[in-house]
C-alpha cells in the first residue's frame, strides 16, 4: 500500500484528558455516558481503519501516564502498578522517539480544560512533542523554500476553529481543548482564545513553525464531531474534486443542501450549499438568506444524532438503512451513497421524497466510481 493512501495519526495527551473516550465514541459508536468504563491506555493502542477512496487511517492511541500520574491511576486500574513501566510520556519522547514520531501525517494533541497545569506542564509536554515531531519529519527543501517566500503567514483553519502555520508542509496539528462542558458556556470562548494564544506564543519561541488548529471539544455534543470532521477532511485527497461533483448533483437535483458523511463513523466528508437560483426559479437573495440563517453547527449535530438513533436500531436487532422527513417547510433524504459513504438530500419547497430518492439511486454508480479511484485523485 503506498504511502499516499495510508496516513499515520498520533492521538497523545496527558493521562484522563479523554483520548480513548474520544476514540470509543467517533469510531465504535459508543455513547458517551457508557465511556466511563473504559480503563487508561497502556503504552500505545494502534487500530486501523479504512475510510473511502482506499484511504487507511492508521491511528495511534498513546498512554499519556507518567510518574506523577501513577499514584491516582493505580487504583482504578490494576495494571498500573509501577512507575517504571507506565512512564510512557517520557518513553514516548526517548526510546520510542523515532518509532512513534516518524512518517506522522498528523497529530491530535488533547489537553483538559479544567487541568490545574493547563499552561504549566500540560504545555511544556505538548512542546516536546513539537520538538520531537519536527526533528523526526524534517521539512523537503522545497517546502522550506515556500515557508520563506510565504513569509510565515497566518491562515484561518475551517469551522470554529483557528490555524496559523508558516509551514504548507509535514504534520498538522490538531489542538483539542477537551471537556469544554465543564467550563461555564459564557467563559468558553475567551478561554479557549487566551489558550490557543499562549500556547501558539510559547510553540513559536520555541522554534516550531508548522501548522497549528484548535477546537474547543466535549464528549456530551457535538463540538467533538466538528474537530474530528475536520481531522478527517485534512486526510482526504482532492476535497476539491468531490465537491464539484457534490454540487453538480445538488443542481440537477434541485436541492438546497447536500451533505456526505463517512459511513462508519458519520462524520462530514463534505457538503454544498445552494447560494445562487435554481432552475426553479427560487430568488437568489432569498436562498442566500435562508443559508444564512441555517444553524452553523446542524452537520455535526446530525452526525451525532444518527449515530445514537443507529445505536438503538443495533439494540433492537434492526439495521439501518435510510431515513427520511418531510414537512411543509422541506424534505430531507438520508440514504447510502456509496460503499463507504451516506448523503443527507435537504431541498426545501414542492420536492418529493420519492424524487430525492430516486436521484440517489441514480447518483450511485458515478459516486461508486469515484470512490473506487480515490475521490477523483488524479
Amino acid at each position: 500500500m503506498s504511502s499516499k493512501s495510508r496516513k499515520k495519526v498520533l492521538l497523545m495527551g496527558k493521562s484522563g484528558s479523554g483520548k480513548t473516550s474520544m476514540r470509543a465514541i467517533i469510531f465504535k459508536s459508543q455513547l458517551a455516558a457508557d465511556t466511563r468504563r473504559l480503563g487508561a491506555t497502556i503504552d500505545v493502542e494502534n487500530s486501523q481503519i479504512k475510510f473511502l477512496g482506499g484511504l487507511r487511517l492508521d491511528l495511534w492511541d498513546c498512554g499519556g501516564q507518567d510518574c506523577r500520574s501513577s499514584h491516582t491511576e493505580r487504583g482504578r486500574n490494576s495494571r498500573l502498578t509501577l512507575c517504571g513501566r507506565i512512564a510512557f510520556m517520557d518513553s514516548h519522547l526517548t526510546a520510542q522517539s523515532s518509532t512513534v514520531f516518524r512518517s506522522v501525517h498528523s497529530l491530535i494533541y488533547i489537553f483538559d480544560a479544567e487541568s490545574p497545569e493547563l499552561l504549566t506542564s500540560d504545555t511544556v509536554y505538548f512542546l516536546k512533542c513539537l520538538r520531537a515531531l519536527r526533528d523526526q519529519n524534517p521539512p523537503s527543501s522545497s517546502s522550506s523554500s515556500s515557508a520563506a517566500n510565504n513569509g510565515g503567514a497566518s491562515a484561518n483553519g475551517n469551522g470554529n476553529g483557528s490555524s496559523s502555520a508558516s509551514n504548507d508542509e509535514g504534520p498538522t496539528v490538531f489542538v483539542l481543548l477537551h471537556k469544554m462542558d465543564l467550563v461555564p458556556v459564557d467563559q468558553q470562548g475567551s478561554k479557549l482564545a487566551e489558550f490557543e494564544n499562549e500556547v501558539t506564543k510559547k510553540a513559536r519561541e520555541g522554534g516550531y513553525k508548522g501548522g497549528m488548529q484548535f477546537y474547543g471539544t466535549s464528549i456530551w455534543n457535538e463540538t467533538l464531531y466538528k474537530a474530528w470532521s475536520v481531522v478527517m477532511a485534512n486526510l482526504m485527497p482532492s476535497l476539491s474534486s468531490l465537491r464539484t461533483h457534490l454540487d453538480h448533483f445538488l443542481d440537477l437535483s434541485g436541492a438546497s443542501e447536500i451533505v456526505l458523511f463517512e459511513r462508519t463513523t458519520f462524520l462530514v466528508i463534505s457538503s454544498v450549499t445552494r447560494t445562487t437560483p435554481s432552475a426553479s426559479g427560487e430568488e437568489g437573495d432569498e436562498v442566500a438568506s435562508e443559508a444564512k440563517d441555517w444553524d452553523e453547527r446542524r452537520f455535526e449535530r446530525i452526525s451525532t444524532m444518527v449515530k445514537a438513533f443507529k445505536l438503538g436500531c443495533s439494540k433492537i436487532r434492526s439495521p439501518f438503512s435510510s431515513l427520511s422527513v418531510s414537512t411543509r417547510h422541506y424534505t430531507a433524504v438520508l440514504d447510502a451513497l456509496s460503499p463507504e459513504t451516506y448523503i443527507l438530500v435537504v431541498a426545501k419547497g414542492h420536492i418529493q421524497t420519492a424524487a430525492l430518492e430516486l436521484n440517489i439511486r441514480l447518483a450511485r454508480p458515478h459516486f461508486a466510481t469515484l470512490e473506487a479511484i480515490g475521490m477523483g485523485r488524479s
